[in-house]
């Protein structure tokens, strides 16, 4: 069965501010946004019978950005075909509905790669001012308005029929999904950064960010209509930063956050960043927390980082260099101890799924 991949009722949040100018008459068939702050517990004796499944790419080491995103089209597309399914009381091909309708979370290591969010601006690709033309070719190829074969985006409209379920005798499997999905929907020649970095306007909220080897990326796909959830994007980010804060805190790190922008800091420098999408209030994208990266990836005459301009990029280890804990605990130790915060913060049991390759 050929399906189209829907140009989705979907929407991002970038910053608290901007959660507040959101108009609910915009989105009144799809949600209702509040600016509360978010008063989490974390005793596992709140966590409900309701499972989360880590899908985690971590011991295959750092991985094509493409694949990472690719994971999330697919399984974000075969629950959406399931919800549809459901609604008109048909059964998929493989029968297999509670393998689609699952919560997930996806565990990545990138390789280095910069990504534009959906409004990105091209300003903060601060390396393009150096350009001969002013950058002008690289930046009509990033614009979030050029949809040309040339377009240097990651975008599910490049591959407009896709085989999500094959058929009852000959299923597809997620790997060749994925597979053929992050082959189609690229464009073959990006826009490079000075160090080589391949930079890509992608679906989520935010501006420029890097992601890299020594860099934790965990993609939750929750359907927050689920009881333990609520419909609102903002408690939802509020609730990523917390999984963040309570990580970093079981490694002696104080973080915070700002009142501003989304993501979680260490004093004036951003160790972690935020950039979410939901479609149907299922979500997408996540967080990308530093560990260890080489932070001259982050450097002020490529990037400014999150379009930020007077704060700086810290990790892990950089905060615990010179300290009693001087010793960076390695990608995998933080994996889990951020898979136990999730579990505490959003009242659910977090379980090991199939791993990705």
């Amino acid at each position: 069965h050929l399906l189209l991949y829907p140009r989705r009722c979907s929407f991002t949040i970038t910053s608290y501010s901007e959660a507040r100018r959101v108009k609910q008459n915009n989105f009144s068939s799809i949600c209702h946004i509040t600016t509360h702050r978010s008063n989490s517990t974390h005793s596992t004796n709140n966590i409900t019978n309701n499972s989360a499944y880590v899908r985690s790419a971590l011991s295959a080491g750092p991985i094509p950005y493409e694949k990472g995103w690719a994971w999330q089209q697919v399984l974000l597309n075969r629950r959406m075909n399931y919800m549809r399914m459901q609604e008109k009381q048909e059964t998929s091909p493989d029968g297999n509905y509670t393998e689609q309708d699952k919560d997930w979370i996806l565990m990545f290591e990138h390789q280095p790669v910069y990504t534009l969010g959906r409004g990105a601006t091209e300003d903060y690709l601060t390396f393009l001012n150096n350009e001969a033309d002013g950058g002008l070719e690289k930046r009509t190829r990033l614009s979030r308005k050029y949809r040309g074969e040339d377009a240097s985006r990651l975008n599910i409209d490049r591959f407009q029929k896709h085989n999500t379920s094959g058929t009852a005798d000959n299923p597809t499997s997620e790997q060749d999904e994925v597979d053929e999905l992050s082959n189609q929907s690229i464009c073959k020649q990006p826009v490079l950064a000075p160090n080589g970095s391949p930079i890509y306007r992608i679906e989520r909220g935010g501006e420029v960010t890097y992601h890299g080897p020594g860099q934790l990326v965990m993609y939750p796909l929750l359907n927050l209509k689920q009881p333990n959830y609520q419909q609102d994007l903002h408690w939802y980010l509020r609730q990523i930063e917390e999984v963040i804060i309570q990580t970093l805190l079981h490694f002696d790190i104080k973080s915070n956050r700002d009142d501003i922008n989304t993501g979680v800091w260490v004093g004036k420098n951003k160790i972690a960043a935020v950039g979410v999408s939901a479609s149907k209030w299922i979500t997408t994208h996540g967080l990308a927390l530093n560990v260890s990266p080489n932070l001259e990836h982050f450097d002020k005459d490529i990037i400014t980082p999150c379009g930020i301009e007077e704060r700086g990029v810290t990790s892990i280890s950089e905060v615990l260099r010179g300290t009693s804990s001087e010793h960076c605990p390695s990608l995998n130790e933080v994996a889990d101890v951020a898979l136990k915060c999730f579990g505490e913060v959003f009242h659910v049991n977090v379980t090991e799924g199939r791993p990705i390759r």
